[in-house]
């Protein structure tokens, strides 16, 4: 029931497995387009946003009560992996019965010329993403990161050998594809649930109300805001395929995949960051460091951001084909909304483990009524170029809130959270020392 690792340390191993995760998921995608081409590519990408949609309305934000209660000792870990793993059974069966009511009943209407046989395929995806997300958060509010980091990169390498399986050899087309990525989750979890097991010193499977109570009411506030997060990162595709085409959709996956890539940055400082904030106690700590952190992946993150513009048209080319080329621009365009997504997840996260996620939402608020209002006005005219500048906007607005909101309840001043400082060469210089001596140690 240790911790595992410094932040840095921490920090460090997941930014490796996000790295590992971001090659892994660029080869998976660059597999799909090059095989089912764009009009394939964007009937898998909306199928499996179908299913990734249910999962996130599914989840009533109990996996992330389950890292802050495991993160505050509030129960004992057992006893939260039990109710979190017959959690996730239950709402994932309840994702299925309601994917598949919506699949039969409106399926046409909301996905034109998507066959509804990929939707149901789609819909065996939901159990296994459900359970797996549930016992990554149990590892990490345990800030056990190596297994919570092993877990996604099991995913995604299976998920890559089952898709060429499926793709190259048995020529199973869309369906391969997505059956590929039900197995992969299976994988995956059989894994991630024997660690979650091992750490938390066993599992006690019976329900305890005073937990569940208390974590539907800490998880819908937390739940409310990663629904508005999330339909304000995903909906636009829909909305795409919907005004335009599923070929539209193929083009503008690709702009979005490759800019979402940028957030490995983010996501590796965010991710350790919320159960790091939730169990500290010195609030002077909590103001100091944060801030560090936030300015460091923003400047990382638009520099990272520069080259990727600049190399954007050689590397779709090189990558998916020249067919695939009417993703640059709106790539470029979405790559200033990615830049601010970055900063908002940071700040929102050490929001939500002060134990006040409520404040998030009305950040996502903000984001999610404007980039619909703007998508609906912009795409029928500008196509997939209006829909990167309805979501670029949309990160800004949201942005913009979370920092004000940041500031008021951390003390912290807006030069503090974007300008550099002198002492932040501290934290590196300590960072890259910890990198060093774990590179020489797995060396060794």
């Amino acid at each position: 029931m240790t911790r595992s690792g410094s932040y840095g340390e921490n920090s460090i191993i997941t930014f490796v497995a996000a790295i590992l995760n971001l090659a892994l998921g660029i080869f998976l995608s660059v597999i799909i387009a090059r095989a089912l081409g764009p009009e394939g590519k964007g009937v898998y990408a909306i199928t499996t946003l179908f299913s990734y949609l249910i999962v996130m309305f599914g989840s009533l934000g109990l996996p992330s009560a389950a890292t802050f209660y495991v993160a505050k000792q509030s129960y004992a870990r057992q006893e939260i992996l039990g109710n979190t793993v017959l959690a996730s059974f239950l709402t994932g069966a309840l994702g299925m019965i309601i994917g598949l009511i919506i699949a039969i009943s409106i399926g046409q209407y909301i996905f034109p010329d998507i066959s509804q046989k990929y939707l149901m395929l789609a819909l065996l995806i939901i159990p296994g993403n459900m359970l797996l997300i549930h016992l990554q958060y149990v590892l990490l509010g345990a800030q056990h990161i190596k297994g919570y980091n092993f877990a996604s990169v099991v995913q995604c390498l299976f998920s890559l050998v089952l898709t060429m399986l499926f793709l190259w050899i048995f020529r199973m087309g869309i369906s391969g594809a997505l059956i590929a990525l039900v197995l992969s989750w299976i994988f995956a979890n059989i894994f991630a649930f024997a660690l979650a097991v091992k750490i938390s010193d066993g599992i006690k499977l019976r329900m305890n109300p005073s937990y569940i109570k208390n974590a539907l009411k800490y998880g819908l506030q937390i739940y409310i805001s990663n629904i508005l997060r999330f339909l304000s990162l995903r909906v636009n595709l829909f909305l795409v395929n919907g005004f335009l085409n599923p070929t539209a959709a193929g083009f503008y996956s690709i702009s979005v995949g490759l800019t979402e890539k940028l957030w490995l940055i983010s996501q590796a400082a965010a991710t350790v960051l919320f159960p790091k904030i939730a169990a500290e106690e010195d609030e002077v700590q909590k103001k100091e460091f944060t801030p560090i952190i936030a300015r460091t992946v923003l400047w990382i993150t638009i520099l990272v951001a520069l080259i990727i513009f600049l190399l954007s048209q050689w590397l779709i080319g090189f990558l998916y084909s020249p067919v695939f080329l009417p993703a640059v621009a709106p790539l470029r365009i979405l790559l200033l909304g990615t830049v601010a997504a970055g900063l908002s997840q940071v700040l929102g996260n050490d929001i939500a483990g002060r134990g006040r996620p409520i404040l998030n939402v009305y950040a996502n608020i903000a984001g999610f009524i404007s980039l619909v209002f703007l998508s609906v006005l912009w795409i029928p005219r500008y196509g997939i170029e209006g829909a990167a500048w309805a979501s670029t906007i949309s990160y800004i607005s949201n942005l913009t809130i979370t920092i004000f909101l940041y500031a008021r309840i951390s003390g912290n001043s807006l030069r503090a959270i974007i300008l550099p400082e002198k002492t932040d060469w501290i934290l590196y210089s300590k960072m890259g020392k910890t990198l060093w001596q774990w590179v020489g140690n797995k060396i060794k």
